[in-house]
């Protein structure tokens, strides 16, 4: 599978013949129409933004989602601290719902504020953590969410087995698939053990990402023992915690790109 960012081959998948990476490609085959508007290019590179650009599309997010309800549904942030992402984050599982139950306004509400619900949940994680700087050594790939469903697949008891803990340059995996937050997550956000939408990763979508440099381990330390005060065992596979690889990119050109940049695939 050849992708090609603004016109030039960038880089090729070669997937792993194992039955993730045979269940990922049958999403995108089954939801990639090839007009040049499937990959979220938005999303893919939204880590070129700055933070500066991601706050706008922030607050110009909440501003339409406010009036669209008609009241001030959403506060508009006055700090930019981890007490105001976490309460944006909340906000936006109210405003989708979850993946198999989503809510009635994300059902009846027009492309636009939709896409708004969806920038709220981006530029927060964006945002939080210093996650700019972080993620530029993973590129994350995202498909478009302009139709109306986009495929998930439960993964398999036997499929957790595929899951690692370490980051191999040029690899290729599946990205987080939930809407909530991971155990790591709650640690990262402080958050309670409790927390009503803690979702571990448990489905198979289209999203990836590809690691632009080896990591030994992808977990914090202190991730380990907040893990081991709560009685969990973040290394269980069974948890959804890891990464599951899918494949190998040969890359070819993936230099000066711009958050404007268009990505399209060519299916081989």
């Amino acid at each position: 599978m050849l992708y090609e960012i603004d016109g030039s081959p960038a880089f090729r998948i070669h997937l792993y013949n194992n039955s993730v990476a045979h269940s990922w490609k049958k999403i995108i085959d089954s939801s990639y129409v090839g007009d040049g508007e499937d990959i979220d290019h938005k999303r893919t590179f939204f880590n070129l933004q700055t933070k500066g650009e991601i706050k706008k599309i922030l607050l110009k997010a909440i501003k339409k989602i406010n009036a669209f309800l008609k009241h001030e549904f959403i506060q508009t942030p006055h700090t930019w601290d981890q007490k105001t992402y976490n309460n944006l984050h909340i906000t936006f599982e109210r405003l989708t719902g979850e993946y198999d139950n989503t809510t009635r306004l994300n059902k009846i509400a027009p492309p636009d504020i939709k896409e708004c619900i969806r920038d709220i949940n981006y530029c927060v994680h964006a945002l939080e953590h210093n996650n700019i700087t972080q993620d530029k050594n993973n590129w994350h790939i995202h498909w478009t969410k302009g139709r109306e469903t986009t495929q998930r697949i439960p993964l398999k008891e036997n499929e957790y087995d595929y899951c690692q803990f370490n980051l191999v340059k040029d690899e290729v995996y599946l990205s987080y698939n939930e809407v909530g937050k991971s155990y790591k997550d709650l640690w990262l956000d402080e958050l309670p053990i409790n927390y009503s939408a803690l979702k571990n990763n448990h489905y198979i979508g289209p999203d990836i990402f590809i690691a632009l440099k080896n990591k030994d381990f992808i977990f914090d330390k202190k991730f380990i023992t907040w893990g081991k005060k709560n009685n969990i065992n973040v290394l269980d596979k069974k948890h959804g915690l890891g990464i599951i690889p899918i494949g190998k990119v040969e890359i070819i050109q993936i230099d000066q790109l711009t958050k404007d940049s268009k990505a399209i695939i060519i299916k081989e």
